[in-house]
C-alpha cells in the first residue's frame, strides 16, 4: 500500500511538473515572437538619413561653440564694441558681449556720443 501511494505521489508530481514546463515553454515562445516582431519593426523604421542629419548639425554646433569659446582678441572686442555702440548698446551690453570693463565700455560710448 505504501508503495502504491509513493508511486501515485511521484506520478502526480511528474504530471504537475510536465504541465508547468509546458506552460512556461508556451510563454517563452510567445515572448520570442514578440521580441522578433519588435526587432523587425525597429529594423524597418530606422534609416541613416536622420542620423547623418544629426551628426551634421552636431558638427556645426561644435564649430560654433568653438568660435564662441575662443577669447576675442583685444582689437576685435574693441571693434565689436564700437559696432554695438553704433547700434545703440548700453554699458551693460558692452561689458557682457565684449568682455570690456565698465570704464572701457563708458569710454567707447563717450567716443560715439554726438558732439554738441
Amino acid at each position: 500500500m505504501w508503495l502504491e501511494l509513493g508511486v501515485l505521489a511521484l506520478l502526480l508530481l511528474a504530471t504537475g511538473q510536465t504541465l508547468l514546463l509546458l506552460r512556461l515553454w508556451r510563454q517563452s515562445r510567445r515572448l520570442h515572437q514578440r521580441v522578433d516582431a519588435l526587432w523587425q519593426n525597429a529594423a524597418g523604421t530606422s534609416t541613416d538619413v536622420p542620423t547623418s542629419m544629426l551628426v551634421t548639425a552636431l558638427g556645426r554646433l561644435e564649430r560654433q561653440l568653438g568660435q564662441v569659446e575662443r577669447p576675442a582678441s583685444p582689437g576685435r572686442s574693441w571693434e565689436l564694441a564700437k559696432q554695438l555702440a553704433r547700434e545703440g548698446a548700453d554699458v551693460e551690453q558692452l561689458v557682457a558681449c565684449c568682455g570690456l570693463s565698465r570704464d572701457e565700455a563708458t569710454l567707447i560710448l563717450a567716443m560715439r556720443a554726438p558732439v554738441m
